[in-house]
């Protein structure tokens, strides 16, 4: 693994003047970020404990009304981990969703008041993002009821893709809810070299785009990769970021822009 991520990750040595250059301008452009999702925690109580162990500002979806949501939620905000709820959504698969599901039979009253419950069961959470929803995260306007319930709770959102025709991460930023969309699924085969393969894939995505957002699982094997490879990272120049820190750093984006525009232009500012 160590030897993979040096070809992939090992930034260029600076020269003299670019680090005289670098040290000016603290606004340079930051190293590339990762945000880390592992989904499915609450079936099981030895595979969730074994996935807060990981090193890191990781975000644990939860699902929500599960036999060890409650104490692994709880869990998760004591030890400073960032929590959100995993919410069981419609899929065209019609594959079982377990308890607190939204689906598409529901008026927009029910659905809204089966969500509400659910945050209202993992009350550590401050974002969500969708369980399965391959079906669900394809109606415009089911997202939208969706959004209206976390912009009255002040939540985010972030889109896990499970379908290429999804709508929702859009529907979110229609709504003014912040928003990230998934990148890469990293153990959709549980093997240790294909949960290799699409770590390395994310690190590249992160180096060419900047950031990636990876979506994994508290599989046996997951969590044992994770665990060598995460301390790794900052080695190379991949930071690791919880959701909302991301969210929050791109959101004030802007402003940083502004500032380095008016310095570089010697701009005084607005009186």
């Amino acid at each position: 693994m160590r030897r993979l991520l040096l070809g992939l990750l090992m930034p260029a040595a600076l020269s003299a003047g670019g680090a005289i250059a670098a040290e000016e301008e603290p606004w340079r452009q930051q190293d590339p970020r990762m945000v880390l999702i592992i989904d499915d925690v609450g079936t099981s109580l030895p595979l969730g404990r074994a996935a807060l162990e990981l090193p890191g500002p990781i975000t644990y979806a939860v699902l929500p009304l599960t036999p060890y949501s409650r104490r692994l939620s709880r869990d998760a905000e004591q030890r400073g981990k960032e929590v959100i709820l995993h919410a069981p959504m419609a899929n065209l698969h019609r594959l079982k969703l377990g308890p607190g599901a939204l689906t598409l039979t529901q008026s927009k009253q029910e659905l809204q008041a089966t969500l509400r419950a659910d945050l209202n069961a993992v009350p550590e959470a401050i974002g969500i993002n969708n369980h399965m929803g391959s079906l669900m995260t394809q109606r415009e306007e089911t997202m939208a009821w969706v959004m209206e319930v976390l912009r009255e709770r002040g939540l985010f959102f972030i889109d896990s893709r499970t379908t290429a025709q999804t709508r929702a991460y859009d529907t979110a930023l229609r709504a003014g809810i912040p928003a990230l969309k998934r990148d890469v699924f990293l153990d959709n085969e549980r093997s240790k070299s294909a949960i290799e393969a699409q770590f390395l894939r994310a690190v590249a995505l992160a180096r060419r785009q900047g950031s990636v957002v990876v979506i994994g699982h508290p599989y046996p094997e997951t969590v044992e990769f994770l665990a060598r490879a995460l301390p790794e990272l900052g080695e190379y120049g991949i930071s690791l970021m919880s959701a909302s820190a991301y969210l929050a750093e791109r959101n004030d984006a802007p402003r940083r822009q502004l500032a380095r525009a008016r310095a570089q232009q010697r701009i005084t500012p607005d009186r």
